[in-house]
């Protein structure tokens, strides 16, 4: 290996942010991609947008790159972009004209080989290599063309693994505050990796636990892990870190630069317009997967099956949102989220990230006081977004440390109507059981468990169909919710609309309304004083 001076960055954390802060630019231009399906040429183009945004962190390049992508939400978040950054647009460019440009500019010193038929973490060595010695990723197919533009070879990853010994000897280089899982098969967020000079990895394992106990607590996950979702998050959980579901995500190495504009708060109910004297049993349905920012990224804000689905305007349906994450990481998706709510509904921030708050930093010495360090920031967070309701994936939600959880985010989360929690797996695990903790200001705030599941051929307790789910609804008035498996597809449906099949059949004694409001009723219910005191 040969010898290389490295530039040392400080990582400060915007407002209470939990990701790290990207610098933006004057200009953009974007990386013209002819075959969205060749990953040797999306690792390319990954790399030279992540250079560039690395330099306008280190202040030595004023142009950001965006990499061209069919999919119509990103227009949308590229224009908003824009915007709100006033950056002057220099049109499009193909991949390796942009080589020439940021050579000649100094910002690419050279290139790193690899090998992606390999199909393992030497790519995601490569990766890391790239974001510190600044080379551009190039395949074993393509070191012809980038010896031919006259670059020279920084780094051979192409016949190296990475092991034990090599993140060892890179841990003093790299960037302790973010970690980024990259599957080998697949180009995304290789930019924002190279950005932050990231430690990157897939693979659960031994290694995996060691590069997890190495970053720093309440430090973000981008990207997924491989294999049962269980066994990946909860590594994470235990050492403090906050996964963020994003391994299909685009261009987080822009959509990443804070904004400076107010941003305008979801829509909520107002307490005092609740309709205290009718008399009804009151029921919510809630869509699962929220948390997952790809989702929000890729396809769910105009999706006829959940945001944008007609029925959205007669049932005051409520969706998990990673909506915190979007406000700090990707600031023009979450206005693009906020201007398109639905009239009716209620957003939920699901957890803050992808975590269990009943292992969530067990692994650390003080793991109530991570948590409680980290619910602070949430609050800020909270606060910012407007958002009310707060949601929690455990693994059990009746345990004690769940109970420590709820405990610990109802006092410090505040303007706070109610929490909700679901059980991996199942979902409604809870059951319906309500428990309750005070706020700082006295105030009883419950956290209410799923007590059904609305989910297609899962043989589990409370789990069905749109007419089993009405059914139960029926026979067991009473003020709960309904978890809506968000992939489940009833004859070719799924989303909103088995909801309203469900609704359809549910009798009139029972009303269907917004988590947020059916909190604000089993408050009322649980402590009138108490609640009629806070509206």
């Amino acid at each position: 290996m040969r010898a290389f001076v490295f530039l040392l960055i400080l990582w400060i954390p915007a407002r209470a942010s939990w990701w790290p802060m990207q610098k933006s630019p004057k200009a953009i231009v974007t990386a013209r991609i002819k075959h969205a399906a060749d990953m040797r040429e999306m690792n390319l183009a990954q790399s030279v947008a992540g250079l560039a945004a690395q330099s306008l962190n280190e202040g030595t390049s004023n142009e950001g790159v965006w990499i061209s992508t069919t999919n119509p939400n990103y227009k949308v978040f590229y224009q908003s972009l824009v915007k709100r950054l006033k950056a002057k647009e220099l049109g499009e460019m193909d991949v390796w004209a942009l080589v020439d440009r940021y050579k000649a500019k100094g910002i690419i010193k050279g290139y790193i080989l690899y090998d992606f038929s390999r199909g393992d973490n030497s790519i995601n060595l490569a990766t890391i290599y790239a974001g510190l010695y600044k080379g551009i990723l190039i395949d074993v197919t393509q070191e012809g063309m980038a010896l031919n533009t006259g670059l020279k070879m920084l780094y051979d990853a192409s016949k190296d693994t990475l092991n034990a010994t090599q993140f060892k000897s890179l841990q003093s280089k790299l960037n302790p505050h973010l970690l980024v899982l990259a599957n080998p098969a697949f180009s995304n967020n290789r930019d924002y990796a190279i950005a932050h000079k990231s430690m990157v990895y897939y693979g659960v394992d031994s290694l995996f636990e060691s590069i997890a106990s190495w970053v720093k607590p309440l430090s973000p996950v981008i990207g997924w892990n491989k294999g049962d979702e269980f066994k990946h998050i909860a590594p994470c959980s235990r050492w403090g870190l906050i996964n963020t579901a994003s391994d299909w995500c685009m261009n987080l190495s822009l959509l990443s630069i804070p904004s400076t504009e107010k941003q305008q708060k979801v829509r909520t109910i107002d307490p005092e317009k609740i309709n205290w004297k009718e008399e009804k049993n009151y029921h919510a349905f809630v869509m699962s997967d929220g948390d997952n920012m790809q989702w929000t990224f890729g396809g769910f804000l105009n999706s006829k099956d959940y945001w944008a689905n007609p029925y959205n305007k007669e049932i005051p349906m409520s969706f998990t949102t990673c909506i915190l994450n979007l406000s700090m990481a990707a600031r023009d998706v979450y206005d693009q989220l906020v201007k398109t709510q639905p009239a009716g509904t209620t957003v939920v921030e699901y957890g803050g990230g992808y975590y269990y708050p009943d292992l969530f930093g067990a692994a650390r010495p003080d793991p109530e006081k991570l948590l409680r360090q980290y619910a602070a920031m949430i609050n800020i967070e909270m606060k910012r977004t407007g958002t009310k309701v707060f949601g929690f994936i455990c693994k059990d939600v009746a345990s004690p440390k769940a109970q420590t959880a709820y405990r610990i985010f109802a006092e410090e989360i505040e303007d706070l109507t109610g929490m909700i929690a679901v059980q991996y797996s199942p979902y409604n695990g809870g059951h319906g059981q309500t428990f309750w903790f005070q706020n700082k200001k006295g105030m009883s705030i419950p956290v209410v468990a799923a007590k059904y599941q609305l989910w297609v051929n899962l043989d589990k307790e409370g789990s069905g169909g749109p007419a089993a789910v009405a059914g139960w609804i029926n026979e067991h008035p009473s003020l709960d919710w309904t978890i809506v498996h968000a992939w489940s597809a009833f004859d070719h449906q799924r989303g909103v609309t088995p909801v309203k099949w469900a609704k359809d059949k549910i009798n009139e004694g029972t009303k269907i309304v917004s988590v947020e409001e059916l909190l604000w009723r089993i408050r009322m219910k649980h402590n009138a004083a108490n609640t009629q005191k806070e509206i």
